[in-house]
């Protein structure tokens, strides 16, 4: 086992909450941050579909079919200035038929109102997943991210992609439940964590000092 200097218990992110289904989506409030965390990123989406959905749960106002006021105010957000108002356009056709999105009751005659629909709130919550990457800073912090977690087994399954998914991230299996990452990730950890519906199981403890880290720092590759 591990030696360490007096753990530091990370407590759980505010924009993360526990879920026993999958695709349970997080409440209006959070859900728009994480929308308008997906936004910032300065790296383009895999679809304009993503992005329309986003600006949509961030809250710019889609009326009806795509209005001219739309494209100028998706332009503040990073992400937004790699699609043009004709992917938008085309975005917005494809999320409708989809069901992702549906027109609202209309006030005063005026056009419908764009929301969002469970499924697509759903959708976005994949997305979301799937779109999170881990810190690497060029210079070591000095701390090591440890991920603790102790699953039932009426949630092998859930248990198995959290595994696969700690790997895929980068994590090293330290021992058969914990595993090891050496940068802060806490909030990205959460969410996974959380997606899978075992947010509850898990710990994260942030490590400074190991009696024995040669093989992490080898592995790693820190200096």
């Amino acid at each position: 086992m591990y030696a360490m200097t007096k753990p530091r218990i990370i407590r759980r992110s505010k924009y993360t909450k526990n879920y026993f289904a999958y695709t349970k989506p997080t409440d209006e409030k959070d859900l728009k941050i994480r929308a308008e965390e997906f936004l910032s990123a300065k790296t383009a989406a895999s679809y304009a579909t993503q992005v329309v959905l986003a600006l949509i749960l961030s809250g710019v106002e889609l009326l009806g079919a795509l209005a001219p006021g739309f494209t100028v105010a998706s332009r503040k957000w990073n992400r937004a200035q790699y699609y043009s108002k004709r992917d938008f356009s085309n975005a917005v056709g494809s999320l409708k038929r989809g069901g992702y999105i549906e027109e609202g009751e209309t006030e005063d005659e005026g056009p419908p109102r764009v929301r969002i629909t469970k499924k697509g709130e759903a959708y976005f919550q994949k997305i979301l997943f799937d779109d999170v990457e881990l810190p690497e800073p060029k210079k070591w912090g000095g701390k090591w991210t440890f991920v603790l977690f102790d699953i039932p087994v009426q949630f092998s399954k859930a248990r198995e992609a959290l595994r696969w998914r700690l790997k895929a991230l980068g994590f090293y299996q330290y021992q058969k439940s914990v595993w090891v990452y050496p940068h802060p990730c806490e909030k990205e950890i959460l969410y996974v964590a959380d997606y899978f519906g075992v947010g509850k199981f898990v710990e994260i403890l942030s490590v400074d000092h190991l009696t024995k880290d040669e093989d992490l720092k080898k592995h790693f590759e820190m200096k």
